[in-house]
């Protein structure tokens, strides 16, 4: 099973990277804003460049278990972020979904516009059972994307994570396919 791509949303494309994305993908990795509650600091040149080239070679991986996609501002043909549904493995059937944008795009409901995009297709065309998430719990401009992409808050993980150099608590949402089922039937 596969994504179909490129997606379309009103107002974006959600597409493999390339390699001309890297500007794009280095101003918003490597902005201290943007990455405040990622598990990496902000990215190098070269960091950047490693991420695009796994990226690039995670697309003919099979079967393909990193959909790490380009959020394109479809009107201006523009990278303003990514996203990502990462399976564990196949036979899991679920996928850790995640994003990032850039500065200038936060705030216009895109992050919200594509994780709603990637949770139907997560279900629709990947066959997933379950879609989960995590986000730190200061990070509240996460916590309602989630929200409004349907996911629900399932846990509190107490330092689950170190990175950074410091133990980071997150949250964990979740959506299964019969609640998202439920939740787009008539």
């Amino acid at each position: 099973m596969s994504l179909r791509l490129p997606l379309q949303t009103a107002r974006l494309t959600l597409r493999d990277f390339v390699p001309n994305d890297f500007d794009a993908i280095h101003a918003y990795a490597s902005n201290a804003d943007v990455t405040r509650y990622m598990f990496y600091d902000p990215r190098t040149t070269a960091e950047t460049r490693a991420y695009l080239d796994r990226m690039l070679a995670s697309q003919r991986d099979t079967p393909r278990l990193i959909w790490e996609l380009a959020v394109v501002l479809t009107d201006e043909d523009r990278v303003i972020g990514a996203c990502d549904l990462t399976l564990g493995n196949v036979r899991d059937n679920e996928a850790d979904l995640g994003f990032i944008f850039s500065q200038d795009a936060w705030g216009k409901g895109y992050a919200t516009e594509a994780a709603q995009a990637l949770v139907r297709e997560g279900f629709e065309h990947l066959g997933l059972n379950r879609i989960f998430a995590t986000c730190d719990v200061a990070n509240h401009a996460s916590v309602r994307v989630l929200e409004k992409a349907g996911l629900t808050r399932e846990a509190t993980l107490e330092r689950h994570k170190f990175a950074r150099n410091t133990w980071w608590t997150s949250y964990r949402y979740a959506i299964r396919r019969q609640e998202w089922r439920s939740s787009v039937s008539p």
